[in-house]
């Protein structure tokens, strides 16, 4: 019991410290935010190869199931990630048509004064719900298998590298938009309640023989999600379409911790 409260606190002390950090040392997002990205999304991606689909695959005796699960796991992650606009990997895509309207008031010098005043995107403007909606969703469904079967420890470690970055870009988006550190704050820790919630949950509701059974499902969805995320971070081009030496060893590193650290 110890050891799942320790998890359950680590999760959530991760995510306030990691958004903490941005207005403390006004950090924004730049190379070594993307570098943290290349990272985590290499560990995730090795940790489920490596680690949690030969576990997905071992007790779910039914590899079409399996495989069905893991797809919908990874469909599921590409719903939610037109909900929140994609910053589970560490990006906000904003529509087309926003871009446009922000785009051309810059061109009409009677808007100057008002974008000194408030610089930020007309639709960061409002209180994002929709993005905090798919973002605490994302972190529940993460939780469910977090408290089931031996790949418990590694999912744990992939899931705090993971929420790090989430939590900086997160905060920097808050704090872009001129939102208060109250209300960034109270939202952020909201997010940080939705993994522990989703594992509390899980174990609330599924015990005995059902529990194991259950844990493989929950994983292999986790593990779809996982290989969306992960993709999507380390298959982003740069601008300039060039090899970049430093985030290919970033992304080798996030590997091999994945590798050696389970």
């Amino acid at each position: 019991m110890e050891r799942i409260g320790f998890m359950l606190l680590a999760l959530i002390v991760a995510v306030m410290v990691a958004g903490g950090l941005v207005p403390l040392f006004r950090i924004r997002s730049g190379r070594g935010l993307k570098l943290l990205l290349s990272y985590s999304g290499a560990y995730i991606l090795a940790l489920c190869l490596f680690h949690l689909l030969p576990e997905v695959y071992e007790g779910i005796h039914n590899t079409t199931l399996a495989g069905m699960l893991i797809l919908g796991g990874f469909f599921l992650q590409l719903v939610l990630d037109y909900i929140s606009g994609g910053i589970e990997h560490g990006h906000v895509h904003l529509p087309a048509h926003i871009h446009r309207e922000h785009n051309h008031s810059h061109d009409h010098e009677e808007h100057a004064h008002h974008h000194q005043q408030n610089d930020s995107h007309p639709v960061l403007q409002r209180f994002p719900w929709l993005m905090m909606t798919g973002l605490c969703i994302h972190g529940f469904v993460e939780g469910i298998p977090l408290m089931f079967g031996e790949a418990g420890e590694g999912l744990f470690v992939g899931i705090i590298l993971h929420n790090i970055p989430i939590s900086i870009t997160l905060m920097s988006l808050f704090v872009m938009a001129g939102k208060s550190l109250k209300q960034s704050f109270a939202a952020l820790f909201v997010f940080s309640l939705m993994t522990p919630a989703g594992a509390l949950a899980a174990l609330q509701f599924f015990h005995g023989n059902s529990a194991s059974s259950f844990g493989y499902y929950g994983l292999a969805l986790v593990i779809g999600i996982f290989f969306h995320i992960s993709t999507t971070i380390l298959f982003e081009s740069d601008q300039n379409h060039r090899f970049n030496l430093i985030k290919f060893i970033t992304i080798l590193l996030g590997a091999a911790t994945a590798l050696f650290l389970n």
